[in-house]
C-alpha cells in the first residue's frame, strides 16, 4: 500500500476523504437542479402547474391548504425548493460514500453514470412506494412517470458530475 503525505504532513487520504463528501454535495446539487428543470418541463408538457412540485414538497412544513393553491406562491415554492436541494445534496453525499468508500467504484467506462441511474431508480422506488405513503401523501400527486423520469435524471446527472469531479481531483490515479 502506498501512503502519500501532503506538504503539511497529513495523510493525503484524509484530505481526499473529505473530497468524497464535497464532490457528493456538488454532484447532488447539480443533479437536483437538473431534476427540477426536467420536472418543470414535464409539468408544462402534461399541462400541470409549473410550481406544483416545489409547493407539494413544502407541505412537509407548510399548511397543505396554503401550498396547494394554484399558481406561484413565493413562500411554498422557496421552501419546497430549499427542501429539494437539501435532500439532493444529502443524497449526493450518500452516492459518494456508497460508490467510493463502500463499493470502490471505478471512475472510467461510464460506471458513475450507470450506478447513478440505478441510484436514481432506487431513490424513486423507496420514496414512491415506502417513504412518501408514510410521510406525505400529497407529494404522490406528482404524475408517477414524470417523478420516475426526474429521479432517473437526478441519478444520471449526479453520477456524471461525481465521476467528473472525482476524476479531476486525481482520485482515479
Amino acid at each position: 500500500m502506498n501512503i502519500e503525505t501532503s506538504v503539511n504532513g497529513l495523510d493525503a487520504g484524509t484530505r481526499s476523504g473529505a473530497q468524497v463528501e464535497l464532490s457528493g454535495v456538488l454532484a447532488g446539487l447539480i443533479g437536483g437542479v437538473m431534476m427540477a428543470i426536467i420536472g418543470a418541463a414535464l409539468a408544462l408538457a402534461i399541462g400541470d402547474d409549473l410550481w406544483k412540485a416545489p409547493k407539494l414538497i413544502s407541505t412537509f412544513v407548510v399548511n397543505p391548504d396554503t401550498a396547494t393553491a394554484p399558481g406561484f406562491l413565493a413562500g411554498p415554492v422557496i421552501i419546497g425548493s430549499l427542501i429539494h436541494l437539501a435532500l439532493s445534496a444529502l443524497f449526493g453525499v450518500g452516492f459518494g460514500v456508497l460508490t467510493t468508500r463502500i463499493w470502490n467504484m471505478p471512475l472510467g467506462y461510464g460506471a458513475p453514470m450507470v450506478l447513478g441511474f440505478v441510484y436514481g431508480l432506487a431513490i424513486w422506488l423507496i420514496a414512491y412506494f415506502v417513504v412518501l405513503p408514510l410521510v406525505n401523501l400529497l407529494v404522490l400527486e406528482i404524475y408517477a412517470p414524470a417523478f420516475l423520469i426526474q429521479n432517473l435524471t437526478y441519478g444520471l446527472t449526479t453520477g456524471l458530475v461525481y465521476g467528473i469531479l472525482r476524476s479531476s481531483s486525481g482520485a482515479g490515479r
